[in-house]
């Protein structure tokens, strides 16, 4: 096989400041509420039910519902179970998924915890309470993990970043030379700054080429041989024809199979702390307001290995020694914290008798985000003195992200005190999500990504059905279902990314102050598909790995009513 040396999009490392993607945008932006037992529940499906703290960050006027002041607190624990199948290469054109791996990832987490304080004025019509509220509810929860590998003797990951460093000078790679080709020692120099071209390079392939899994090859008098590059996994044979620049010209080929595998673990998480201000008018109609302050943790960490199926086929001649290739691993870190404030107003109504109805609307948020990543490389050989290793210095970026504005519709019925009915619909148009510079808001490091997200981001549609019985009034049966499409377009055509979530709960109130409730949530996301690795062979496709997600929830609420 012949390499094709083209542009290769590395979307996962970070080349230079400004290297967000449209992803992130999505990534940062959506939620996905938590809140207390009971609203997990019941789907969420609160906007027109109120009375509840998990509520009071779908709808402002919750808090207002009912004449009384609360407490709760809500642990969880969330499972993530992530099943992964590897397919090396296309088989006929298509993939053939095999070697099923799966992997779960745990975390426990607080999505609620809060008060609500009422006032009553008195009156018997117009503004009859006032309610005061802080409550932190989570929005978002990032945690999962999974691992999927196979053989493969055809394509290298190695070989991808042999292609990506065409054209950048060794020495320069290596911290020689800097772009204006005066000689220099420092290795941080390619990370930081271009070459004489004024490319930047991506980190990854400075770290394999520092620490030593690609290496310039062939004939030392070819103009080009210190601006091409041979991974440690393919060996080379030179023809006799040479190009237009009087360069060689070669055949390069894997040395043999490959045992690969590919990892990846994302924790952390988004959540909301809100001051809220509810009234109630004539207990037939609740006004609320919410100040959101949101905080943002999200963690990334990936690794991909490599290792000879059989060293023997990677011989490697140097002019003091032979050895063999044996194996090799890179990994890639990454996380970022942010902060944004944004203003949300609500209402709730109740037009007859058992029916209520809500609506609710959020500003878009402005996340002030801090992100830092690191890459690293280690190559090891059969003769361990030819071992290497590289890892770049901590990249940092500050940034803002504005995410979108919400709107959420609801309608209710209560049957006789005996159990109710919800459906919510919620409106998100991540068309409006924009990166923006930290200092003066503006700027062009951004302009393309903005582009990205005008061109391919479309609105989300979420629907949540609720139901709550209680067969005594001390006692509650809850269940509750949403659907989400994610709003991705390929060409104006929704790739139909949805998320299904199905939740189950009871509930117990005494009649005192004290209840309690507990919910178990499951999630289905759609499959995700992940390339370890760009093409960079015209004729073979880079291994695909076919991701199916999900996602268990365990809550439980203790409250108190005073």
């Amino acid at each position: 096989m012949k390499k094709t040396f083209i542009a290769i999009s590395l979307l996962l490392t970070a080349v230079t400041a400004g290297a967000q993607t449209m992803y992130d945008a999505l990534t940062f932006s959506q939620n996905n509420y938590y809140g207390t037992a009971r609203s997990m529940g019941m789907g969420n499906a609160m906007t027109a039910v109120g009375g509840d703290l998990g509520s009071v960050g779908i709808n402002p006027a919750g808090s207002a519902v009912y004449n009384y002041s609360q407490f709760t607190i809500t642990p969880n624990v969330t499972i993530s179970s992530m099943n992964s199948s590897w397919s090396a290469y296309p088989v006929n054109g298509t993939d053939t998924y095999t070697g099923e791996i799966n992997r779960n990832l745990s975390r426990f987490t607080m999505p609620n915890i809060g008060a609500t304080v009422n006032f009553k004025t008195g009156r018997r019509r117009g503004l009859k309470g006032v309610t005061y509220g802080f409550v932190v509810n989570s929005v978002n929860n990032y945690t999962g993990q999974m691992m999927a590998g196979g053989k493969n003797d055809k394509t290298s990951y190695q070989s991808s970043m042999a292609v990506s460093a065409d054209g950048y000078d060794i020495d320069f790679l290596n911290g020689y030379l800097n772009g204006s080709g005066q000689s220099i020692d420092d290795w941080r120099h390619p990370y930081e700054n271009a070459d004489d071209r004024g490319y930047y390079t991506p980190w990854n392939v400075i770290t394999n080429a520092q620490a030593g899994s690609i290496a310039n090859y062939g004939d030392a008098n070819d103009p080009d041989y210190y601006y091409r590059y041979i991974a440690a996994t393919e060996g080379f044979i030179q023809t006799s024809e040479k190009d237009q620049y009087g360069n060689y010209i070669y055949d390069i080929f894997l040395g043999g199979p490959l045992n690969q595998s590919f990892g990846r673990k994302v924790t952390g998480g988004k959540t909301d702390a809100i001051l809220n201000l509810g009234f109630n008018f004539t207990d037939k109609f609740f006004l609320g307001f919410n100040l959101g302050i949101t905080s943002l943790n999200y963690n990334y960490d990936e690794y991909f290995k490599e290792a000879a199926v059989d060293p023997s086929d990677f011989r490697i001649d140097y002019d003091e020694a032979t050895t063999y290739f044996s194996d090799y691993r890179t990994r890639y870190s990454y996380s970022a914290d942010g902060a944004g404030v944004y203003g949300k107003i609500g209402f709730i109504a109740l037009p007859a008798e058992g029916l209520r109805i809500g609506a609710a609307i959020q500003t878009p948020t402005t996340l002030f985000i801090d992100e830092i990543w690191r890459q690293s490389t280690d190559v090891n050989y059969q003769n361990s003195s030819f071992n290497g290793s590289a890892t770049s210095p901590e990249g940092n970026f500050s940034y803002r992200l504005t995410t979108p504005y919400r709107a959420n519709a609801g309608l209710a019925y209560t049957f006789m005190g005996m159990g109710l009915l919800s459906v919510d619909y919620e409106l998100t148009d991540y068309k409006t999500m924009k990166f923006k510079d930290r200092e003066d808001g503006w700027s062009d490091t951004f302009d393309e990504v903005n582009q990205d997200i005008a061109d391919h981001m479309g609105k989300s549609h979420s629907v949540r059905i609720g139901a709550e019985v209680k067969p005594v009034p001390e006692f509650a049966v809850r269940a509750g279902y949403n659907f989400t499409i994610t709003p991705e377009y390929n060409g104006g055509v929704t790739l139909n990314d949805k998320l299904h979530i199905i939740s189950v709960g009871v509930g117990y109130s005494s009649k005192g102050s004290f209840f309690a409730d507990l919910a178990a949530r499951y999630s289905a996301f759609s499959d995700e598909f992940i390339s370890p690795y760009a093409d960079y062979l015209s004729d073979v496709a880079s291994p695909m790995i076919l991701t199916k997600r999900e996602r268990y929830d365990i809550t439980a609420t203790l409250g108190w009513r005073f």
